[in-house]
């Protein structure tokens, strides 16, 4: 069974955006650091912290609950999976000037699977008009599952590839 917590656009200043609880306030720097992959950081407990390509405007972002691991979708260029916890309490959906409320599964242990396509055109373009078609697209998958170890099951873009290298390094050093 497919929950949808999410699905409209949200709109991105800095290509980055936070599922986290409501009082927090989530780092993308932070979120990443150390991670082996640079975009969807879990590093700051209970938060998820997401690159775009697109560095200001609107994005398509669909969130989706689902009560086991569903399959990967062949039409996304990236895809990257890692553990987080959500513990009691409201959580929010964060970019920049941006807040709405979400409302997630039980607290508890699950897995976050990242999936993006289209983020090498957002990148070269920067900035999307409201009157522009959307360039890149998102989708948040959650599914309860104990902690194991991060994975990158999919890497297509160069952008994708500079997050994934500027997590494994210094992430305050991050300048795109």
């Amino acid at each position: 069974m497919v929950s949808v917590l999410f699905d409209a656009d949200i709109e991105v200043h800095y290509g980055f955006l936070s599922l986290q609880p409501a009082m927090a306030a989530a780092d993308p720097a932070t979120g990443r650091a150390g991670q082996l992959n640079g975009l969807c950081g879990a590093a700051e407990p209970g938060c998820l912290s997401m690159t775009t390509g697109l560095h200001t405007g609107q994005v398509p972002l669909r969130i989706e609950a689902h009560d086991g691991e569903p399959p990967v979708g062949a039409d996304w260029e990236e895809v990257v999976e890692v553990s987080c916890t959500f513990e009691p309490g409201g959580y929010i959906l964060a970019a920049f000037d941006f807040r709405e409320d979400i409302q997630l599964p039980a607290p508890g242990s699950y897995r976050a699977r990242w999936c993006a396509s289209g983020m090498d055109e957002a990148h070269e373009a920067d900035t999307r008009m409201d009157d522009e078609p959307a360039l890149d697209r998102y989708l948040l998958q959650l599914w309860p599952a104990p902690h194991r170890a991060e994975v990158l099951v999919r890497q297509t873009s160069e952008i994708a590839a500079y997050w994934h290298s500027a997590a494994r390094e210094d992430p305050s050093t991050d300048t795109r």
